[in-house]
């Protein structure tokens, strides 16, 4: 089915799309040179990293119309993430730490308010470690420069010329990447495959955006479930960054009995809820996405 490439709802908002990304980031990058933000700038970082994520989803769904200079940047959006990982590690853990803090589990001893303290300062120290090392005056001069020139490619692409067509082939390509890599029996996947799994839904997400604007109550509500098993695969990956870190000469080796039971109970019961999601998210097969993709593209261009 060919859907005009000028039906009101689409194409045009990848200009609108793309720009939000870039204003979010550059606001962040603003954010983290203020002297008020220096002493604690996890927010900056976390918006930052976001704006990334969804650049980096944006320029997979852009290397067939655009080409090469896609490339090129989603190699610089790259290390500019791996530069702020370490923060984002650091906070994933105290993510953690709070979540097995909701252990209700009668068979897993919860763990005693000072103790939940004492780790929670360590990781805090951590954290703020890692942040102070990262923010220097070469990553920022680098933070500039990535975001100067996504910016400037950015303004000389035709955007607006951009069939939907294409739109609709990156998307169901996605769709099938994230599909593929959908465990097949969860009790037996390696942490690297769950978080493998965790990216393309990543990126799948973000990109459903996109589409959103084609009939928002029904995009909004499937997006919804892609960011809960987004959410849930999320937790999993900072249980298992709390994990490494009780490991023998690891900052928390010492509570490695107290934490790896509800670590791993929780951890179980976050990866229940992300099977049984992705269950329902996936059950389709891509050419059916694909079909109903453009079906409702074909309906709210004919109520509009």
């Amino acid at each position: 089915m060919m859907v005009d490439p000028q039906a009101p709802p689409i194409a045009h908002s990848l200009r609108e799309v793309a720009d939000d990304i870039l204003a979010t980031a550059r606001a962040a990058q603003e954010r983290l040179q203020e002297p008020l933000h220096s002493g604690k700038p996890s927010a900056a970082i976390h918006d930052l990293r976001v704006a990334l994520k969804r650049w980096q989803a944006l320029l997979r769904l852009l290397e067939g119309p655009i080409g090469d200079e896609v490339m090129v940047l989603r190699h610089e959006a790259r290390l500019l993430a791996r530069a702020f990982g370490r923060s984002r590690d650091a906070q994933s853990v105290l993510d953690a730490l709070a979540d097995i803090a909701k252990q209700r589990d009668a068979g897993t001893p919860a763990m005693s308010k000072r103790t939940e303290a004492t780790i929670t300062q360590r990781l805090r120290e951590t954290r703020d470690a890692s942040e102070a090392a990262q923010l220097n005056a070469e990553v920022h001069q680098h933070l500039r420069n990535g975001v100067a020139q996504a910016s400037a490619c950015l303004a000389s692409w035709p955007l607006e010329r951009i069939d939907f067509e294409d739109i609709v082939t990156a998307l169901a390509r996605s769709y099938r990447r994230a599909r593929r890599r959908l465990p097949r029996k969860w009790e037996d996947m390696e942490p690297e495959a769950i978080h493998d799994f965790r990216k393309a839904v990543v990126t799948f997400r973000y990109q459903l955006d996109l589409i959103a604007p084609l009939w928002p109550k029904v995009w909004r509500a499937f997006i919804d479930e892609v960011q809960r098993v987004r959410m849930q695969l999320g937790r999993s990956n900072d249980l298992v960054a709390l994990s490494l870190l009780t490991q023998p000469n690891q900052p928390l080796a010492h509570w490695r009995s107290r934490l790896t039971p509800p670590i791993e109970s929780r951890r179980r019961l976050h990866l229940e809820r992300a099977r049984l999601l992705s269950g329902r998210v996936f059950a389709e097969s891509p050419r059916s996405f694909r079909k109903r993709i453009e079906t409702l593209a074909k309906a709210a261009a004919d109520l509009g």
